[in-house]
């Protein structure tokens, strides 16, 4: 029996022992990290052509007649993005029926990048650029909308050297 009572003893002492190492008690310091990955492209230009600028109207809680597109902007103007990072400018205004609007079109007639001293025409899909965002106009007041292009996001290196443009946009409003 004494036996049996030390060797229980002496395994208990070295499972101790081998599992203490496993337990840990006090404190210890986590540093988490976070960063953005700068661009991988020298894009020292990005003109955007937009030539036109629709908004729709849409049925709920509007005159069925009036509901569908409308025009904001009907003529060509070109922008360098890289030249708009942290600067607005006015791309156009109209007087629009108050209710909601559900969508935003950007028609896109040419895009030209400049990388590493190098001009590229990008291709733009469909150069169409539908932005689905509600947004409502009230009677006497005036709503602003600010398009944020993420330039970075937007071009694409090809397999075969061309660039694509596909643009990811932000609407902000306020």
């Amino acid at each position: 029996m004494k036996k049996i009572l030390i060797l229980v003893i002496l395994v208990t002492f070295i499972g101790a022992i081998v599992f203490s190492g496993c337990l840990q008690t006090g404190t210890g310091l986590l540093v988490l990290k976070i960063t953005d990955k700068p661009g991988d492209l020298n894009i020292t230009k990005a003109n955007v052509n937009i030539s036109q600028i629709k908004v729709h109207l849409s049925a709920s809680g509007n005159d069925s007649n009036d509901t569908g597109w409308y025009t904001v902007v009907n003529e060509s103007q070109t922008f360098d993005l890289i030249a708009l990072q942290n600067v607005t400018e006015l791309l156009g205004n109209v007087t629009l029926k108050a209710g909601s609007y559900t969508q935003i079109r950007l028609y896109i007639e040419k895009a030209v990048l400049t990388i590493d001293g190098v001009e590229y025409d990008c291709k733009i899909p469909s150069n169409t650029i539908k932005l689905i965002s509600p947004f409502q106009i009230s009677a006497d007041n005036t709503t602003t909308l600010t398009l944020d292009f993420d330039i970075w996001e937007s071009v694409h290196e090809t397999g075969n050297g061309n660039y694509t443009f596909q643009p990811t946009i932000k609407i902000i409003q306020g």
